[in-house]
């Protein structure tokens, strides 16, 4: 089942770490990506240079409900060290907007950031989604992204961290959608489910040129339900051609393997940064 529990972090070591990396770093706070007088709008933290570095950008989860980007702290540290600009992605929330409205939002995003990465003469990209974040970051998937002027071509990175890739599990529970806030039925819940999707061919062999690494993370002590979706969604990528890693890790729950990945040496950090470096 999937635990209700999860999606209600005790908030403060969180915001703790944003407040910090705000004080650590230089940033961009408040860049609108897309909309007017929405939250369509991300902050950017780097070390010394903006131009001509890696990013790595990271969408939060919160079950597409809850949370926003001052609880995303925590990737900053690591990645900024390594000379890396980090972008803390958010979006307006449920029911605010339903949740097909939402991934619009996030295909925003992305033809913005092949706009930033260009203007900005970006190295390559990574980008991270945590939980309902996860989900968000499969837009990059988005038949709109076969076409050349909005080609994210500088992918190389996908950690996809305790995510949720099959609606249909669980938009009928009240724990998970409450007063079906995400506006879904059967069909909008399969329509917006990465594992239901058919890909672009054309989008995918781009996508297999450019040796994209897609990383299915989960923590051991994520709920059942996670696991399974996780691993599910892994063999379809994998059958998909793609380039793709499963990895279950021990000790971790659903928030705290996002917390470790403030500290360098932690086994979460430690794999996401051997990964960048292949």
């Amino acid at each position: 089942m999937f635990d209700q529990n999860q999606f209600h972090p005790e908030k403060s070591c969180f915001d703790f770490a944003t407040f910090l990396a705000r004080r650590l770093y230089k940033t961009h706070l408040d860049v609108r990506y897309g909309g007017e007088a929405d939250n369509q709008l991300l902050d950017i933290y780097y070390k010394e240079e903006e131009y001509g570095t890696p990013i790595l950008v990271f969408i939060h989860g919160g079950y597409w409900q809850e949370l926003d980007r001052s609880s995303a702290g925590p990737i900053v540290h690591t990645f900024v060290q390594l000379n890396y600009r980090v972008l803390l992605v958010d979006y307006d929330l449920c029911p605010k907007v339903t949740l097909q409205q939402l991934t619009q939002q996030i295909s925003n995003f992305y033809k913005w950031l092949q706009r930033y990465a260009r203007d900005t003469r970006a190295t390559k990209i990574s980008i991270c989604g945590h939980s309902a974040g996860a989900h968000l970051a499969l837009q990059m998937f988005d038949n709109a992204f076969a076409q050349p002027q909005n080609r994210l071509d500088l992918i190389d990175h996908v950690f996809l961290i305790s995510g949720l890739y099959d609606l249909r599990q669980l938009w009928f529970l009240n724990s998970c959608n409450p007063n079906n806030n995400l506006c879904l039925d059967d069909d909008r819940a399969a329509q917006l489910s990465p594992f239901c999707c058919a890909y672009s061919e054309e989008l995918l062999e781009k996508y297999r040129e450019q040796n994209i690494h897609l990383h299915l993370i989960v923590a051991e002590n994520d709920s059942n339900a996670f696991k399974e979706q996780s691993q599910r969604y892994a063999h379809k990528l994998i059958k998909l051609n793609m380039n793709v890693n499963y990895r279950v890790f021990k000790a971790y729950d659903h928030f705290d393997i996002i917390e470790e990945c403030s500290n360098m040496s932690s086994a979460i950090s430690c794999y996401m940064q051997n990964a960048i470096k292949i």
